[in-house]
């Protein structure tokens, strides 16, 4: 192992290594903390609009990993993607209150507790097209790379599902963590785009994601006033600092190594 990077060993939560970069790189914010950024809040202009161009360098970041990520006219930063999946379920539960909610079979249980916190009811479905396709229409949460096997869903999977009628929030949370795919969220009845920088980056304790969609989430318009100035910075160095290949190329052969230790 080089300097600086502890021994790994297999973990249960579902958060990701505090890679070294990322520590070096919040070291050289927090040396020179960004307190201009803060001080913003009192010219003319504010905060309001904050996270804007950092979004489009998000959008730039997975150009060729995400294609039509720029399609979302609405785009919230939220405390990673939890946040953006409380919103959603209470969107859902104000506006459409007779839709179904569907996971795939073993999904992120995430889905399920919290709508389960609201009185709703996640319906876990068995991925068989012949099987989805009778399914009353309703709205489907699936993550992609899958939170079930690591993998990732194929495209086509995703759009038959949509073609059936179906809407869907499609969860990136681990975008950028497997072999290099593009995911297309160009179909219109994918709704909404969570993504997260708990996981790809180990900022789960930053809690910095931002919520796509192609409606308003009128709950989440207080985010121009609340959001988190400081995570947003950390994401902005990010984006100008790393490629979104760069963790998977750097990382992957040694969680091989800990795989084959495993299976030893």
């Amino acid at each position: 192992m080089t300097d600086n990077i502890l021994p790994l060993k297999a973990m249960r939560a579902v958060y990701s290594y505090y890679y070294p970069e990322i520590r070096n790189l919040i070291s050289q914010v927090g040396s020179d903390f960004p307190h201009g950024e803060f001080l913003k809040s009192t010219s003319a202009e504010g905060l309001d609009n904050y996270e804007k161009p950092i979004v489009k360098k998000m959008v730039e970041f997975y150009k060729g990993e995400a294609l039509g990520l720029d399609s979302f006219e609405y785009v919230y930063p939220t405390a990673g993607s939890s946040e953006g999946i409380y919103h959603l379920l209470s969107r859902i539960k104000v506006e459409t209150p007779d839709l179904p909610i569907y996971t795939f079979a073993g999904e992120y249980e995430g889905y399920r507790e919290c709508a389960l916190g609201m009185g709703m009811k996640v319906v876990e479905v068995e991925e068989n097209i012949d099987e989805i396709e009778k399914l009353p229409r309703g709205i489907w949460f699936i993550s992609n790379p899958s939170a079930r096997n690591g993998g990732k869903i194929e495209n086509t999977l995703i759009k038959q599902i949509a073609d059936f009628g179906h809407q869907i929030v499609l969860d990136l949370a681990y975008l950028g963590m497997t072999e290099k795919y593009e995911f297309d969220l160009t179909h219109k009845n994918i709704v909404a785009v969570l993504t997260s920088m708990s996981k790809p980056f180990g900022l789960f304790y930053y809690r910095v994601g931002f919520t796509f969609s192609r409606q308003p989430v009128k709950t989440l318009y207080g985010t121009k006033w609340f959001k988190n100035i400081f995570s947003l910075v950390i994401a902005e160095k990010v984006f100008e600092k790393f490629t979104a290949r760069y963790f998977y190329e750097k990382y992957s052969p040694i969680k091989k190594e800990i795989l084959e230790e495993i299976k030893k």
